[in-house]
């Protein structure tokens, strides 16, 4: 019977050496987990900055061409004006000759 006593005893403190173990394990496991989660909200937030630039430039772009379309477009419609101001005049130069 005491001998019973001691294998249970002996197997109780083998079960608790084993958790002992595996508890030290799980700690470790668990401070390289933090470790890559701190390091994956950096990569998160490095990612969210990115895109925060991204989209900034993206509008500072689309800002710009649309204003050197509109430089263009004026530029072109100051050249037709005075093109057809020009052969308006004409067409009143020609007219008046004819009328003579």
């Amino acid at each position: 019977m005491d001998k019973q006593i001691v294998n249970m005893l002996s197997d109780i403190q083998q079960n608790i050496k084993e958790l002992d173990s595996n508890i030290k394990e799980l700690d470790s496991n668990m401070k390289e987990f933090d470790g890559k989660l701190k390091e994956f909200g950096n990569d998160v937030k490095e990612v969210k900055e990115t895109v925060n630039r991204i989209k900034t430039s993206q509008t500072e772009d689309v800002i710009a061409l649309l204003k050197v379309g509109s430089q263009r477009s004026e530029s072109d419609f100051h050249y037709l004006n005075t093109r057809i101001t020009n052969i308006d005049k004409r067409v009143f130069t020609l007219e008046n000759r004819a009328e003579r």
